[in-house]
């Protein structure tokens, strides 16, 4: 593991789009199509449209990764006119990449 790599697992990268729901700090509830970055077997990163606040709980839906449900914002930095999140999965979620026949 690199210095200042904290990840448990390794991550997959992937470009899938996916659907983000939370609700913001002034209990507001926003939805938006952002896209995936890269996967771990315990999370994810996602380029989105907004900001995320670190601590909140989103929901999502990766259709084409066939994975939905709701993970913690661990980070989010500006990332030119985007944001990049890293999702923690909850709920036990685990991710697993498809096994070549």
């Amino acid at each position: 593991m690199e210095k200042g790599d904290l990840r448990r697992n390794p991550r997959s990268q992937v470009a899938a789009p996916v659907q983000l729901s939370w609700t913001d700090r002034n209990g507001n509830e926003r939805l938006v199509s952002a896209r995936v970055v890269d996967i771990s077997e315990n999370g994810m990163r996602v380029e989105s449209p907004e900001p995320m606040v670190p601590g909140a709980y989103v929901n999502f839906r990766a259709e084409r990764l066939k994975l939905q449900g709701s993970a913690s914002v661990r980070s989010c930095k500006k990332h030119g006119t985007k944001y990049l999140a890293g999702l923690e999965f909850g709920g036990g979620l685990k991710w697993r990449p498809k096994q070549e026949a």
